[in-house]
Order: C-alpha cells, then structure tokens, then sequence
C-alpha cells in the first residue's frame, strides 16, 4: 500500500494544523478523516484543494463533516479537545459553516466544502473562505473501498499491519502532481503542525511506535463518536483503541509517521486447517493398511464407515476454508433485493 499523500492547491496557503485519522475495520472497507485548519488570509477567498490519496478509488465516497461539527457544542468539544463558548451561523444560516468560540484555542471558521470530485487516486473540492478574521477549518470523511491503509504482512501465527503514511514527500513525487504544479498549483508545504490518529481494533498489539511523535493512547469513546457521525458504522464499547501522534515545525511541509501493530491470527480456521491436515495423515495411514483386505472387492466397499465418515468432515473443513461463504450470502441477499 503506497501511504504518500500530497495536498495542493490553486493559491498559496498556510495550514496551521493538519489532522490525519485512519479507520481499520476488522472486515470492513477502511475509512480516512482530513482535517484542514487554514490560517486568515484576506488576499485568498475562494480555494480549490487537491488531495493526491493512492488508494482513492472513482467510486469512493466522500463526505464533507461541517454539519457533524457544528451540529451541537458536544460533537465539536470531541473533535477539537475543548469546551465551546459560542456556535454562531455565519450569515444566519449554518449551511454557510458556523464560527466556533472555545474556551481555550482559538476561534475557528468551519467551513463547508463544495464541488468535490473523486477519481482514482485523486480528490479535489472547493472551499469558499467567508470569514477572513479568524482561522478557516474543513475536515472530510472517505469511506474506502479498500480493506487496510495499512501494509498487511500475514503470518502463520501473527498479522502485521504497518502505516507508514507520508505527507507532501518530493522525492515521491507522482507524475500528475508534477504536472499540477507545472500548471499553476501550488503545493502545501507551508504546514505547522501534523497531527495522525490511528484508530485500531482493541485486539491489536502495539509493536512499534515513533515515541518522539506519540501523544496518547486510549480507548475510543464510543458513546461520543456514535453521536458525531450516526451514519456510519455503530462503534462498540471498547472496541477501538485510537493512536494519536503529532510533528511540527517541519522545514519543507513533509511529515513522516511510521507505527506497527500485530493481530494473533491462531483462530478457527487456523484450528480446522490443522484438524484436516491430521485428517489427511490419518486417512492416508488408514488406507494403506487396507491395500491387501478383500483382494477383488472394489476399493469403497473395502472403506469401514469410519473412514466415510472422516472423508465427509475433511471436505466439510475445505468447503469453510476456501469457499467465500460471506461474498456468496451478500450475493444472493442482493439478488432477492432486486
């Protein structure tokens, strides 16, 4: 999995704050959360933003999370770690965004984004800057339809998941991005701070963390997110741990965050794949001391009903093993929709 992201846009812009959440879903497609806090800028009103993300695909979806922010005072004081003073619309009208008081950061501008397009590998929308005076703030939702951001390294006994996601990194520079920035884009490299959360299944094992970038480590406040984003997937009490790393002051705007994590892999059909293949051993063992009884008699009549019987369990164990029972069942459920 390439995990080197590059965002651009059409004017030069400073990104005070970057914040960067990976979704990994045991069975499920993973998602991804950017957040963008941009700094006032009075000579940039209307900003177009391209996201260059390897794993995007065409038919993704992406979704703008301004009303979940400024929907109530809880969902923003989740977000960004601080108590509201004020939620105000601006123009009257929250679908124009809302500025946001808190009581110890700054005042933020959260801002709707428009005229989002999605092709393979590549994002873009538009943000329309209303308010000049204080800090701007976007943050996006991509539902992938990839199953890990992670690279997956499987193993008999363990699974490993490494993120390795780098941001604006020029020797990795992708050739439609080069062309971009011969055609008048900008890349944003101007970014003071970058802040990467992983949110993991419970059930992982740390192996390798940046202890010079982490911050934290907690259990997902379940409760809290349900009410952000009701939408998505319903997440259990103690079922997510997040991880929450952070780098600033970069010279050149790239930022780097590597973390390992390792699932135990030992589970049913790692149990039925050693209960077949004792099965094989035996029935092999078994057949070969039947070679000489009942010379003329046809080989399955010479078969006791023991033997039968633990050829029916070892196909049973192959059939759970290699055949997409899921894929088969959410085949048939959609043909019956239809």
């Amino acid at each position: 999995m390439d995990n080197t992201y590059f965002i651009l846009s059409n004017r030069a812009i400073v990104i005070d704050r970057l914040h960067i959440c990976t979704w990994d879903f045991i069975g499920e497609n993973a998602a991804l959360e950017l957040g963008f806090e941009f700094m006032p800028n009075p000579y940039a009103e209307d900003i177009e933003i391209i996201l260059s993300l390897p794993f995007l695909r065409q038919t993704d979806k992406v979704t703008c999370l301004m009303d979940a922010l400024i929907r109530d005072d809880d969902n923003s004081k989740f977000i960004f770690n601080d108590t509201i003073n004020a939620n105000k619309a601006i123009n009257g009208d929250k679908r124009n965004g809302a500025i946001l008081e808190f009581k110890s950061r700054d005042t933020l501008s959260v801002l709707p984004i428009k005229n989002i397009m999605v092709e393979d590998g590549v994002c873009s929308f538009a943000i329309n800057r209303t308010n000049q005076n204080v800090k701007n703030y976007v943050r996006l939702y991509i539902q992938t339809s990839v199953k890990n951001l992670a690279i997956v390294n499987k193993g008999i006994a363990k699974t490993a998941y490494i993120y390795d996601i780098k941001i604006n990194e020029n020797r990795n520079l992708p050739n439609h991005i080069y062309d971009l920035l011969n055609n008048g884009y900008f890349l944003c490299n101007d970014v003071k701070s970058c802040f990467c959360f992983h949110v993991i299944p419970s059930q992982y094992s740390i192996s390798y963390l940046n202890t010079s970038k982490l911050r934290n480590i907690r259990i997902l406040e379940s409760e809290e997110f349900n009410h952000y984003l009701p939408n998505t997937r319903k997440i259990r009490p103690n079922e997510f741990l997040i991880i929450f790393n952070k780098s600033e002051n970069s010279t050149d705007g790239s930022y780097t965050f590597f973390s390992e994590f390792e699932e135990e892999t030992i589970g049913n059909k790692q149990i039925m794949l050693a209960i077949a293949t004792n099965l094989i051993c035996s029935l092999l063992f078994g057949i070969s001391s039947l070679r000489n009884w009942h010379m003329g008699v046809a080989w399955y009549n010479k078969l006791p009903w023991e033997f039968w019987t633990a050829i029916l369990l070892l196909l049973s164990f192959v059939a759970y093993l290699f055949i997409p029972w899921q894929k088969i069942v959410i085949e048939i459920k959609n043909k019956f929709k239809k």
